[in-house]
């Protein structure tokens, strides 16, 4: 069992994990220390980190099984759980603050990324605390939210989804608003507001209404972290109880390629 040490990065999220080789097989020991970090820290960090796509693929084993992801044009064609993010494959930063894939009925686990080309400036991924963002509401407040679900599908505002991503994963999912971590057993706020087509029991105008205002009140400087990608970074972010957004503030003549791997989670609860 390799010798790990754990370094917080921020006050309220985040920390960096040395002493770990993912070209070694991960016994399960480690598996668990990883594993309760996250649960914990919410944001992994790796330095130094050198991946072919199938050494990155086996990446994911210490963090749980592989889920195919949406949006498979940006798919790895040899490797397709393996997702491209890559502006000059026509995308665009995910800018919004989300958490991801919640129109799937066990949502991932995690999200890793893994930094195989950063711009010289710009270009960061800023994560935040959605268990202390809930922890800070008015308790009145608290127990309204977790009385209200969401309904959530593929993203309905998007042009370029394929069909065959329409067909499966665009079936409406069911979520409460307030999700308890399985491990680590806390309550954070949970919703993806562009997946979330409708607040049962609201209008969809009135539900994306409540959920900006929720956003703009929630998310504060205290409990964000952003991540300033240095090549080799491997990113390994808690969704069941964080939302992270991109930012597109980098020379676009400068190639930031991420590699997105995403690990099966749990029916949120």
């Amino acid at each position: 069992m390799p010798d790990l040490t754990i370094t917080p990065l921020h006050s309220s999220l985040g920390a960096e994990i040395a002493g770990l080789d993912f070209h070694k097989p991960v016994d399960a020991e480690t598996k668990a220390e990883v594993s309760a970090a996250l649960s914990e820290h919410l944001v992994l960090v790796f330095r130094d980190q050198s991946f072919t796509p199938p050494e990155y693929l086996a990446v994911a084993d210490a963090f749980g099984p592989l889920m195919r992801q949406h949006y498979s044009q940006h798919n790895m064609p040899d490797h397709p759980d393996i997702g491209i993010i890559l502006h000059r494959d026509g995308q665009k930063p995910a800018a919004m603050w989300h958490t991801d894939h919640t129109n799937r009925e066990r949502p991932p686990k995690a999200t890793l990324l893994y930094g195989l080309t950063v711009p010289e400036s710009g270009g960061e991924t800023s994560i935040v605390n959605m268990r202390a963002a809930f922890a800070a509401l008015p308790e009145a407040e608290q127990r309204r939210l977790e009385t209200l679900t969401t309904l959530n599908t593929i993203d309905g505002h998007r042009t370029d989804v394929l069909p065959e991503d329409k067909e499966k994963y665009g079936k409406p999912v069911a979520h409460p608003m307030v999700r308890t971590h399985p491990e680590h057993g806390s309550k954070a706020v949970y919703f993806h507001i562009t997946k979330a087509y409708q607040i049962e029991g609201m209008t969809s105008e009135r539900s994306h209404a409540y959920m900006s205002g929720l956003l703009d009140r929630m998310i504060q400087p205290e409990i964000v972290y952003t991540h300033n990608w240095r090549k080799g970074d491997l990113l390994v972010i808690d969704n069941r109880a964080t939302m992270h957004r991109a930012h597109g503030d980098y020379d676009r003549n400068q190639d930031r390629e991420l590699w997105r791997l995403i690990v099966q989670g749990d029916r949120p609860r």
